[in-house]
């Protein structure tokens, strides 16, 4: 089967593998997918052209994780998929139309990290972990984020293609329209 993101596919799995623990999957024509974009960053449309998405199962389980326990839908966003405050705000969601089947990466979300060597900006992602007696080392600063685990399980889409370096949504996807959410 030809996939509409076919020659953007080798090699991504290293890029996928930076923030899920990634297996093949294909996404068919007509499928509607979901992502958390920061629209005060960008346009929800700019902001739909980037790698990571959920299928609608997976949205409805933050969206509804949410709501029975008196989170923001942004922030539950956060929760299971790992979004550091230093990358988005996390108020918006975009819905997209796949017009091509695609070809991806699928999986549960890994721990993510600021790479080392650079500090996060927003303090909101600073830890302070403490090495004390088992280390002799003090305080560093850590800034990582897990995604929520538990017998709800939120699985994740890397689409290669889309975001940096080759911005292929128009060519993919059609956007279907967006909805701004708070924060919390």
């Amino acid at each position: 089967m030809a996939y509409g993101n076919d020659p953007y596919f080798a090699g991504s799995r290293r890029h996928a593998a930076e923030g899920l623990w990634p297996r093949e999957y294909d996404v068919a024509e007509g499928t509607v997918l979901y992502r958390f974009v920061d629209a005060t960053r960008c346009t929800p449309a700019r902001g739909a052209d980037g790698a990571w998405w959920l299928e609608y199962e997976h949205f409805q389980a933050v969206k509804h994780f949410a709501s029975r326990h008196g989170y923001s839908l942004g922030y539950a966003a956060r929760l299971f998929a790992a979004i550091l405050y230093d990358w988005s705000e996390v108020n918006c969601v975009v819905r997209a139309r796949v017009d091509k089947p695609l070809h991806v990466w699928k999986g549960k979300g890994k721990q993510i990290a600021v790479p080392s060597g650079s500090a996060a900006s927003d303090a909101r992602d600073r830890n302070v972990v403490q090495h004390g007696a088992l280390t002799g080392k003090g305080a560093t600063r850590d800034s990582r984020m897990t995604p929520m685990q538990g017998s709800l399980e939120v699985y994740q889409l890397y689409v290669p293609g889309l975001g940096k370096p080759h911005f292929q949504f128009s060519s993919l996807m059609t956007l279907l329209g967006h909805e701004d959410i708070a924060t919390g």
